[in-house]
């Protein structure tokens, strides 16, 4: 093989796909969507498919105990199944604790264990959710914890992380082998270029991070997540593996979320962002969408 046509196929082989980069709306189940009508959800998975969206990413399938009773189950592996006939690749979520937050303030040696019991609680998901669903039908796995840039200062903490990530990537492999994305926010507690050094060590197990831009929790000025947003959008080096745009204002304090979307003009400017360096473009989050309104509660 002659040598540029080698270097050409190298090239080729080491560029991120625009191609392949997926457009993605999250899906955060509440058990409030229930009174949504069965027969409204094909229709409003093959709108969002052809708005563009090409991936539903499900944040969880249980959270506490939200979804673990057969009935609860039932009724979201339907929605899973509807969203895919309607041509949406999907990324499932597992398990999410409530009181994440809270637990991964323990003690170092502590943060192990905790995290090795959120390992065996996805692996038994993830199990239940191919045996109903199928292999096939599964495109990724995503992790309902967000990295923050203030615990994971700490060295200790941070190599127990990443212990984690390692840990879930492989056991996920065994059970359908699929790219495991996380998501991850700062908040003005490292500088970006330290923030940088995180997400680098997030991506070194394997696991793909996806970076909240942030506009929504207006956490930080505009200016200040530029700063940020810039640091990771680098395309001489790959920090992150996607974006996710806020299409939502939060009100009031993190501890009881509350959000309202955006007035239509400033969702449609939103919703046309999409992540650099052909990187995956994900929105958060399906009630927000202008079309929602009136069907999903806020």
């Amino acid at each position: 093989m002659r040598t540029w046509l080698r270097f050409t196929l190298l090239l080729w082989l080491l560029t991120p796909c625009l191609a392949c980069a997926s457009t993605a709306i999250i899906y955060q189940p509440q058990l409030r969507d229930r009174a949504v009508a069965e027969t409204q959800w094909p229709l409003l998975f093959t709108q969002l498919r052809a708005q563009g969206f090409d991936t539903l990413v499900v944040q969880w399938t249980q959270y506490g105990d939200a979804f673990s009773d057969a009935e609860g189950h039932a009724w979201l592996l339907r929605r899973v199944r509807e969203a895919r006939s309607a041509g949406l690749s999907i990324v499932l979520g597992l398990n999410s604790d409530p009181a994440f937050f809270q637990r991964q303030e323990a003690s170092t040696a502590a943060l192990g264990g905790y995290l090795h019991t959120l390992s065996r609680r996805n692996d038994a998901l993830a199990h239940g959710w191919v045996n109903d669903l199928g292999v096939e039908a599964i495109d990724g796995w995503y992790l309902p914890l967000e990295i923050d840039d203030r615990r994971w200062r700490d060295p200790a903490a941070r190599k127990a992380l990443q212990e984690y990530l390692v840990s879930e990537r492989r056991q996920l492999d065994r059970i359908a082998a699929r790219p495991v994305y996380v998501t991850s926010f700062f908040a003005g507690n490292m500088a970006p270029e330290r923030y940088v050094e995180l997400l680098d060590d997030v991506q070194r197990t394997g696991v793909r991070a996806w970076v909240q831009d942030g506009a929504g929790t207006g956490h930080l000025s505009e200016g200040e997540r530029k700063l940020y947003l810039d640091a990771v959008g680098q395309c001489t080096a790959a920090h992150v593996h996607g974006i996710v745009f806020e299409i939502f204002h939060q009100i009031g304090e993190d501890k009881a979320f509350s959000a309202t979307a955006l007035p239509n003009a400033n969702a449609s400017t939103a919703l046309a962002q999409r992540a650099p360096c052909g990187g995956d473009s994900v929105f958060f989050e399906l009630r927000y969408l202008p079309e929602m309104a009136g069907v999903m509660k806020r």
